[in-house]
């Protein structure tokens, strides 16, 4: 595949003009969704705890974070499968991938450490500056741990594939990523119940599946136009990893929302009153609707696919940056849900 002489030496207006859209879209949607839950930051009236500010910042950096790892996920995804070039070097776009995911992974470890110290602050109700004095605290801490260990990992990724020159290597860029999507998802049910642990087990799933799935979108709209002779073949491989990862996010979705709706109410016989009186459950109801809206665009992106995109293609990249947009909003509440569990 050969990139135009645009896509070699920028990113397009509109697709930086589309990030920035989706990036507004996300963030409204989880400030909505945190004041709709009643599950906002606040300032307690306290003395000597972390203030307002601080406590606001935490949503904002997984929010960050989230973006980041999926834009991370994304552009490896693209140079692992969507332009993958039989006999392994990694082609032009193949090669800018690599170094779009370094740059995202950068992000992403930064986010990982600031949330580390702002939860620490937050958990053992410090103030950000006195943290030092309690550092064997804050280190004890299991949602600490696991935000250190994600930022140490990502960093190592985005060091270790800045240069790659080969699919293969830029491969074992992807089982780092899926790696540090780990220790977050695990810490996110620390308790035992039989309920808790399969919503634990589901939401890693989950995560990697969604990270995929939303990933390979963006993958598919930065550098498969690129390539208007090899957009098709392109196209034909995303579908794949679409469908896989779209069932995956279904069907672990639902198990680690049962999970945790079970945790909520002490049973599994308690999910409908949960579902219809908890906060966490008329976020989980929005997010749900979304997930079929996503799935409809799904519909109309794979027969739109089937025209002639070298030439008719507009009707399909609307739908495809809708479908971008909606799955912005997913994120928005993704961490919204994360922050009211």
């Amino acid at each position: 595949m050969t990139a135009t002489r645009s896509a070699r030496h920028r990113m397009p207006g509109r697709l930086v003009a589309g990030g920035v859209g989706a990036i507004l879209i996300a963030t409204i949607a989880l400030v909505v969704a945190l004041f709709a839950a009643d599950s906002e930051p606040r300032d307690i009236g306290g003395i000597g705890g972390p203030s307002l500010f601080v406590s606001w910042l935490l949503p904002f950096f997984r929010l960050i974070a989230t973006l980041a790892t999926v834009g991370c996920a994304g552009a490896l995804l693209a140079a692992v499968v969507l332009l993958r070039v039989e006999g392994g070097p990694l082609g032009v776009q193949g090669r800018r991938a690599v170094r779009d995911a370094s740059n995202s992974a950068i992000i992403w470890a930064v986010c990982a450490f600031a949330g580390a110290i702002v939860t620490a602050a937050i958990l053992l109700d410090t103030p950000v500056e006195l943290l030092r004095f309690r550092l064997d605290d804050a280190l004890g801490v299991p949602e600490v741990k696991s935000l250190l260990i994600t930022g140490i990992l990502v960093l190592a990724l985005a060091i270790g594939i800045r240069r790659v020159q080969t699919s293969s290597a830029a491969g074992l860029g992807v089982l780092v990523a899926i790696a540090a999507l780990v220790p977050t998802a695990v810490t996110a049910y620390p308790r035992n119940e039989s309920y808790v642990v399969i919503a634990g087990a589901a939401l890693v799933v989950h995560v990697i599946a969604a990270t995929t799935w939303i990933g390979g979108l963006a993958g598919l709209v930065r550098y498969g136009r690129a390539s208007r002779t090899g957009l098709p073949i392109v196209l034909e491989r995303y579908h794949q990893v679409a469908l896989i990862s779209s069932i995956a996010v279904l069907l672990s979705g639902l198990l680690s929302a049962a999970g945790r709706l079970a945790a909520a109410g002490g049973g599994w016989g308690t999910i409908p009153d949960v579902l219809t009186s908890d906060s966490y459950g008329a976020l989980l109801i929005a997010k749900v609707a979304v997930f079929f809206v996503l799935l409809l665009l799904a519909w109309l992106h794979r027969r739109r696919a089937i025209g002639d995109l070298l030439d008719g293609g507009r009707p399909f990249w609307q739908i495809v940056g809708t479908e971008l947009f909606i799955m912005a909003l997913a994120l928005g509440l993704s961490v919204a849900l994360s922050q009211t569990a």
